[in-house]
């Protein structure tokens, strides 16, 4: 009888170490899933945005978020819903867009989103072109084709002609691509936030990740104002 006690006992003592073990494993792995949480949650100088040399000052209450962007960039399109939502459930930022002049067609797209501003067109206009390129794979290869699309999209072919060349389309292009060069944006989409900090795509941020960087940087700066 005694034996039998041993042996149960025996037993007892391995299915409770098995417990244990099990038991340790799981807190293991919720420390390790709190750990990862909070290095996601980690927004780090240099990783995640970097600060402007040369900074722009920023007047009034409100905190700016400028979007650099190309409407021939696919990482901008799937991005441009994204921060549109983001910005229109705040009421402390002002969302400036801004296309990126990298080459002779973006210029050209980027005198198209000029040319609808210029003309009060509506938004529609504006995601319009997106899926042009990206989803009906549209070639604008020079202002005819640029001024054909938006007679066809329901605009006055004359006045947004006259847009398209006027002198004020002109020179937001011109100060688009010196601001640009300033504040040395390399890639699209690159957010700058209160003309302090810059915030691209990278490995380790991603659209969605970049809205997150924005979020803690409007918050840094607030605090910093006071």
């Amino acid at each position: 009888m005694a034996k039998k006690e041993s042996k149960f006992l025996r037993q007892q003592k391995l299915a409770v170490g098995g417990l244990a073990v099990v038991v340790l494993a799981i807190v293991a792995y919720l420390s390790w899933l709190t750990a990862s949480d909070a290095n996601l949650d980690e927004i780090v100088e240099g990783e995640h945005y970097q600060l402007i040399e040369n900074p722009r000052r920023i007047r009034g209450d409100k905190i700016e978020v400028m979007e650099f962007f190309s409407y021939a960039c696919v990482h901008c399109y799937n991005f441009d819903p994204l921060i549109k939502d983001w910005a229109a459930e705040r009421d402390d930022i002002t969302l400036v867009q801004t296309p990126a002049i990298a080459n002779e067609y973006w210029r050209l797209l980027g005198r198209h989103y000029y040319a609808l501003q210029a003309m009060g067109a509506p938004e529609e206009n504006h995601m319009r072109a997106f899926r042009a390129i990206h989803e009906a794979r549209q070639a604008f290869n020079g202002p005819e084709k640029m001024i054909q699309f938006a007679e066809s999209s329901g605009l006055d072919r004359e006045s947004y002609e006259k847009a398209f060349n006027s002198t004020e389309v002109s020179n937001a292009l011109n100060r688009a691509d010196q601001m640009a060069r300033r504040l040395r944006v390399a890639a699209v989409p690159t957010i700058i936030v209160q003309g302090k900090y810059l915030v691209r795509t990278t490995s380790t941020v991603g659209t969605r990740r970049m809205l997150q960087v924005i979020d803690y940087l409007v918050a840094k700066e607030k605090a910093e104002a006071g």
